[in-house]
């Protein structure tokens, strides 16, 4: 989740990079903040199973950003005197202190009862581990890395496909092979009581959608022309959502699973979108940095952590209103504003953006200070 902006070999800086990245905070923060999750279009919540909307690619989208941001950390690294032990030590300590972050948000408000039901998987610690994962196989390819990568993220979804559909479990809710393992190991920590979309299994599959970043961090870093760089991710990125979708006619795109046919899909559409990006920023110069992607995308973790931590505790703030109903400080401020208006449907959407703007505020105000938070 680093801030890197190592000019590539034509010259160009990838604030491109940052630009992406803050768009799929934004995004991000859009989705989870809604005035009223009874009230949603369909696009902006996660599909039920299987399938997929616009919101189920915004995770994926983070992991292939990781993976690009992460191939020009390490040639930074190296280009300062880095070796690869000093490198990999880097990647843990950095890695663990994402899932710690995560761990942290997840305990809040901090009461021995939370601890005891502390859940273990979660959005950082996903990022956190996949990361350290990814840099290590990274790591270990030196030589002819971008055939060994395209290989490692071949072997993890392969191995990832067998268990599961080949060990005598099926693709549904309550018996997929995740589900088993999650709750084997990790019962009382998580998610739900019975299930967590970042489980164990499907950590396999996140660390390929990760390489796939990585690849085009390679692609990237070459010396080809701009213009050659930019179609080779978008042509390429068209290509793998199309072969994503193709594929989940037999093994369904689901997110909670992290299937292979959402692997391709998703970093699919990510090698597009960023292949966009660097057109906007590098090939026509439209979007120039600074500007309000972009302050998203340089403060990346503190977005993530002030947001999760400011919604919770207008979940967990609460009073015993008339009659004796509790009424929570979300309920309060969202009917005595947006729920106002007579769309339902609109005014929870109108939530979603006015918590956006608000962070925007937070973030800029950060910025102008030269404040950033970085593991």
């Amino acid at each position: 989740m680093d801030v890197d902006s190592s000019p590539a070999p034509c010259g160009e800086r990838l604030a491109a990079l940052d630009l992406f990245r803050g768009a799929t905070v934004a995004a991000m923060l859009f989705v989870n903040n809604p005035g009223d999750w009874g009230h949603l279009l369909r696009p902006f919540g996660h599909a039920e199973w299987h399938g997929w909307t616009p919101t189920d690619l915004i995770f994926p989208f983070f992991l292939f950003i990781v993976g690009t941001s992460g191939v020009l950390s390490l040639e930074k690294r190296r280009a300062a005197g880095a070796s690869d032990r000093e490198l990999a030590r880097h990647a843990a300590v950095r890695g663990m202190m994402i899932v710690l972050v995560g761990w942290a948000m997840a305990w809040f408000p901090f009461t021995p009862e939370r601890l005891t039901r502390l859940r273990i998987p979660g959005v950082l610690p996903r990022i956190g581990a996949v990361y350290l994962l990814g840099t290590c196989l990274v790591l270990l390819f030196r030589k002819r890395r971008a055939w060994m990568v395209l290989l490692a993220a071949a072997v993890l979804l392969s191995v990832h496909t067998f268990l599961l559909t080949g060990l005598g479990f099926d693709l549904t809710r309550e018996g997929n092979v995740q589900r088993f393992v999650d709750l084997a190991l990790l019962k009382g920590h998580l998610w739900k009581r019975d299930w967590d979309p970042e489980g164990i299994v499907s950590t396999l599959s996140a660390v390929a959608t990760l390489l796939t970043g990585t690849l085009a961090g390679f692609w990237l870093k070459s010396d080809r022309p701009l213009g050659r760089r930019v179609t080779g991710l978008v042509l390429c990125g068209l290509a793998a959502a199309a072969a994503g979708e193709l594929w989940g006619l037999s093994l369904p795109v689901n997110k909670n699973l992290w299937t292979g046919s959402y692997v391709l899909l998703t970093s699919g559409f990510a090698a597009a979108s960023l292949g966009l990006s660097i057109l906007l920023v590098d090939g026509m110069g439209l979007v120039k940095p600074p500007g309000f992607f972009y302050t998203f995308g340089t403060n990346p973790l503190l977005a993530f952590v002030l947001s999760g931590l400011g919604t919770k505790t207008l979940g967990l703030v609460k009073w015993a209103g008339a009659g004796g109903a509790t009424t929570s400080l979300h309920s309060f401020l969202y009917r005595g504003s947006f729920g106002r208006l007579p769309s339902p449907v609109l005014a929870s959407h109108l939530w979603a953006v006015a918590v956006v703007v608000l962070w925007y505020l937070v973030l800029r105000a950060f910025e102008r200070r030269g404040w950033y938070w970085k593991v």
